[in-house]
């Protein structure tokens, strides 16, 4: 089942675009983000995986809670948004828990997520899992089959036709593969668009697998870069007021995320 989070949203907003990275960077938001606004969260072939269903969720802010890290952009009518990324290797010697990776269209403000991407998973047994995914939320996922490993580049694309017919995109080069995942979906406010980790699970905020640093590029709404392409939004993962994640910052169409904490 998926759940959905408290209405309740902090807003800033960012003046500018943002700065040189600092060392930090679907289905919001720290208190210490500042200068930037924060809010929450078929097929060529799409198949189910063998592999255990997972929670992804709208945002959550609450208490000093956050589920979502990453940017988003509001204030226009998104219909498309790319993102790409190296996949990070996890440190599973701490603790099990899951993050995932994705782009997405809408969930910043809305009820419906249209998003693809990537989950990694440090299991019980202290091994490493990647499985990629899609998502038209508040449905459920689909899992793909292929094979993802640590270094491997990802791409992801979701775009609309603005009369509800949908193409979400994800592929790796690395490997080899390209999954085609199109899909209706009626009504769509079409109002953020995102690049994102998420705390998956069925905690609150579960624990977040230590994967060092992801660096995001490639990252467009609407084919312009996210920079300039709309009010930007930022958010980490944040449990209890401690930060899971930390964005850094974002320079045209880049930016990185760091893991501090489990």
């Amino acid at each position: 089942m998926r759940r959905t989070a408290p209405a309740a949203l902090l807003t800033l907003a960012l003046a500018v675009a943002l700065a040189a990275p600092t060392a930090a960077s679907a289905t919001a938001t720290p208190a210490t983000a500042t200068a930037q606004a924060v809010a929450p969260a078929a097929a060529a072939a799409a198949h189910s995986a063998s592999v255990p269903h997972l929670d992804h969720r709208l945002p959550r802010h609450a208490s000093g809670d956050s589920n979502w890290g990453g940017y988003a952009v509001t204030g226009g009518a998104y219909r498309a948004v790319t993102g790409d990324w190296t996949v990070p290797a996890l440190d599973c010697s701490a603790t099990a828990g899951d993050i995932s990776f994705w782009s997405g269209l809408d969930g910043w403000t809305s009820s419906s997520v249209e998003q693809i991407g990537l989950d990694a998973v440090c299991t019980r047994k202290g091994t490493v899992q990647y499985n990629p995914w899609v998502e038209m939320y508040p449905a459920n996922s689909i899992y793909f089959t292929e094979t993802v490993k640590a270094g491997d580049t990802m791409t992801s694309s979701v775009t609309t036709n603005g009369s509800g017919s949908f193409t979400l995109i994800l592929a790796d080069p690395t490997q080899g593969w390209t999954k085609t995942y199109t899909k209706t979906l009626a009504n769509a406010p079409l109002s953020s668009a995102e690049v994102i980790d998420e705390a998956i699970g069925s905690q609150s905020i579960p624990p977040c697998p230590d994967f060092h640093q992801v660096q995001f590029s490639n990252v467009t709404a609407n084919g312009e870069d996210f920079a300039s392409a709309g009010t930007v939004n930022t958010t980490n993962l944040e449990r209890a007021g401690t930060l899971l994640t930390q964005d850094g910052a974002l320079n045209g169409s880049s930016f990185a995320i760091s893991w501090l904490h489990a």
